[in-house]
């Protein structure tokens, strides 16, 4: 597999560092500045450098040649306009540390870049938290974040993996958390909710926002709705029953990415399927257990970027083509 090298001339020098982000990693300069704390004129130095220098890394281009054509490969077959994937460290089997480390790279950029959007919409969720931990803190007082969900538990309580407040503390922005339960108990008492001052403004920044980041869950025993208090079993039962594979923004979806027609849709405090269109949206997630629900999500066009985890990239793909990617694995 794609890995950080085993065997170095010298294992711990800036050269060799920089060489295996940029051979294997495939970043750039300036993001191997970023990750080393380095101007880019050193990583340029340290890069022709160790060029001279006997460095063996496993899988080396060849691995490297192999992530940028699995990143064209989905693209491809699903209709993606970005694919950020996050190779494997040895002994690795959470997927969330690597994931979180790429969403952070590519937030980073994003936040920097001279077309940045100046309103970003969240989910919750385990990827998104450790994303938010990988930031590097940073100056966009100009910068909107706005919660895309409801963010308290059946019993009031906060969901525990809420990122807003930490946002605003990374990059002195503002954030808009959503004040309200995700699920309620009648259609009414959401229509009544929506009407709230409060929680309208958060539901129309939702709507101008130029960009979506979400997490993208399975309707299983393990859902952390259900294991944060956010949804009774029983509704989730009757979801999985309703042949259910994935879940976004609290809403479920079947295997072609359609939202099931079940009375918890109409009891949702978050975005409709409608708002979905037209809209840049970029999934997170990874793992054996997410390959199901990451295709529905992809197969409906419910995202249009994923960040991902090599092994899951290749499970997506037919089995056909998994052999290709073997150094991957």
């Amino acid at each position: 597999m794609t890995s950080p090298p085993h065997r170095l001339s010298r294992p711990d020098t800036p050269e060799s560092r920089a060489r295996w982000l940029h051979e294997v990693g495939g970043l750039t300069v300036e993001e191997i500045g970023w990750r080393l704390g380095l101007p880019a004129e050193k990583v340029k130095s340290l890069l022709e450098k160790g060029e001279s220098e006997a460095v063996l890394i496993p899988g080396g281009m060849a691995g490297a040649r192999l992530l940028r054509h699995l990143s064209r490969r989905l693209r491809t077959v699903y209709g993606l306009s970005g694919v950020h994937l996050a190779p494997f460290a040895p002994g690795e089997t959470d997927p969330i540390p690597a994931i979180a480390s790429v969403a952070a790279r590519w937030l980073t950029r994003l936040v920097k870049s001279s077309d940045a959007p100046k309103v970003v919409g969240l989910s919750h969720g385990r990827s998104l938290a450790a994303m938010v931990r990988e930031l590097p803190e940073m100056r966009a007082p100009e910068l909107r974040f706005v919660s895309l969900l409801g963010e308290l538990t059946l019993s009031h309580t906060a969901y525990p993996h809420v990122v807003m407040n930490y946002l605003a503390q990374r990059f002195g922005a503002q954030a808009f958390p959503y004040p309200a339960t995700l699920y309620v108990t009648t259609p009414e008492e959401r229509a009544e909710l929506m009407r709230m001052p409060v929680v309208a403004k958060v539901t129309d920044m939702a709507r101008v926002a130029e960009v979506w980041i979400v997490g993208i869950g399975r309707p299983s025993d393990a859902n952390q709705l259900l294991g944060t208090g956010m949804i009774l079993p029983g509704c989730l039962h009757e979801i999985d029953q309703r042949g259910a594979e994935c879940e976004i923004l609290g809403r479920f979806f079947d295997g072609r990415g359609q939202e099931l027609t079940t009375s918890l849709a109409h009891r949702t405090l978050s975005p409709l399927p409608q708002d979905f269109a037209g809209r840049r949206i970029v999934g997170l997630a990874g793992g054996p257990e997410k390959v199901a629900p990451i295709r529905a999500a992809l197969r409906g066009g419910l995202v249009q970027e994923l960040v991902t985890d090599t092994r899951t990239a290749v499970a997506l793909l037919d089995p056909t083509e998994h052999s290709t990617y073997a150094l991957l694995l």
